[in-house]
């Protein structure tokens, strides 16, 4: 990034071409991905849109594409997960080794929690080489994979950790835990918060859907791990009992490197990996014959669009009643007299647009997806946003922000509205906001 803004202090807006470049990259590695499962190199439509269209149209995924800036990084990020898992152990064995590195350690510079993806991609892709009952290659390539992880890793670790990640919030949620802080109860409590995320998708109607056609991935990885335990060698024993649990396992990795984190966040945007769950829930239809029946398996696809759609239109709402509100408030500091410099506290939260408020009722994971408040108590952003529209304050202290409450008193107001009430004292001012 530091690049692309010639070193200067504020990042140049290109947006929606970094969204543009970052599809694709993705569409791009979605092709290698499909080739990969099903070992062709011209794949049927069907099985291209089974393999391509989860990795960005599932409703995690949404928060990664709707950032100007972060959007580019997060998507190739995504990309290189996807190149990761798809390499093949036929060929030049060093040549594809220096690939692997070459796309993780791209990963671990471009956005860490698409490593997610590239482990749940690749139980996936293993399971896909065990149901052809090529034991051999699954084994070879899932190894590969593993010495290519170690060894980005570890480069990441000595070039780019040491030197380059710095800051408070890298400081604050990036130190991984050790044998003081690791214990059950920690892990249980990490996987409780990532199960709190998924379950705001697993409502009402879509839980039924959803989960019967993950369960019917699972049934068909059992079913080929069963095949494999048969053979009874140890690595068809093996192999069988890997395929056979990789239903929890990518489960486990929704949340994946965050389990090991001392101060995990569980936000949408770090569910990367959930479009590996999707991919394996079609296995069944990426491999049937029959194409009409393979159909079926665009049902979850066609809800994710609607998901997407509502997520689209709540998010203009959201920013267009967010603009009018912000607007409106500055006039009226400005009318009361507020100038440059002026000292600004911020209780409360804006009120919710009637219409984002609907699409959450009608969808519940909008409320986990879409962008909190701009005005909220004494956030930043709130304040980057007054600014824009002139009414320039600077952030406080929580000390500042605490003590500036006394001034809350009846005496003390200017305006006083259903949505907002505005106090000033000589040139300090607060506002409380009466939304929800």
């Amino acid at each position: 990034m530091n690049l692309l803004d010639l070193n200067i202090r504020n990042v140049s807006d290109i947006s929606p071409l970094g969204q543009i470049l970052g599809l694709l990259a993705l569409s791009y590695s979605a092709l290698f991905l499909t080739r990969r499962i099903t070992r062709l190199e011209a794949p049927d439509p069907v099985s291209l849109y089974l393999c391509g269209l989860p990795l960005a149209v599932q409703p995690f995924f949404l928060e990664n594409l709707s950032y100007k800036f972060d959007a580019l990084p997060m998507l190739l990020g995504q990309s290189c997960a996807v190149m990761a898992a798809s390499l093949l152990w036929d060929g030049a064995l060093l040549r594809k080794l220096a690939l692997g590195v070459f796309f993780l350690f791209s990963v671990l510079c471009f956005y860490q929690p698409c490593l997610n993806t590239f482990l749940a991609l690749c139980v996936v892709v293993f399971v896909a080489d065990c149901a052809r009952n090529d034991l051999r290659t699954a084994w070879r390539t899932l190894s590969l994979e593993a010495c290519a992880f170690i060894i980005a890793g570890i480069a990441y670790h000595f070039i780019v950790a040491k030197h380059f990640v710095h800051g408070s919030y890298e400081g604050g949620h990036a130190v991984m835990r050790d044998m003081q802080t690791l214990s059950l109860s920690s892990l249980m409590d990490s996987i409780s918060g990532g199960t709190a995320l998924l379950n705001s998708l697993l409502h009402a109607g879509a839980k039924p859907l959803l989960c019967a056609f993950y369960a019917l991935g699972s049934v068909y990885a059992v079913r080929k791990g069963l095949a494999c335990i048969r053979q009874k060698t140890s690595l068809s024993i093996a192999a069988g009992l890997l395929a056979a649990l990789s239903p929890v396992i990518l489960l486990l990795l929704l949340a994946g490197i965050m389990l090991l984190l001392q101060n995990p966040v569980y936000e949408p945007r770090t569910f990367t990996a959930f479009s590996a769950c999707v991919i394996f829930a079609n296995l069944p239809f990426i491999f049937m014959k029959d194409h009409k029946i393979r159909l079926v398996a665009f049902l979850p696809m066609l809800y994710f669009f609607v998901i997407s759609y509502s997520y689209g239109n709540a998010l203009a709402e959201k920013s267009r009643f967010e603009n009018a509100g912000i607007t409106h408030l500055t006039e009226i500091l400005n009318d009361a007299g507020f100038k440059t410099g002026d000292d600004l506290f911020i209780y409360g939260n804006e009120r919710e647009a009637p219409v984002v408020r609907n699409a959450i009722t009608i969808f519940p994971i909008l409320a986990k997806l879409l962008p909190r408040q701009g005005l909220h108590d004494n956030d930043i952003f709130g304040y980057v946003m007054l600014r824009k529209n002139g009414a320039d304050s600077r952030e406080h202290s929580s000390a500042e922000w605490n003590t500036a409450r006394k001034l809350l008193q009846n005496t003390n107001i200017v305006r006083n509205t259903p949505d907002f009430t505005l106090y000033r004292t000589g040139r300090i001012y607060c506002l409380t906001l009466q939304g929800s």
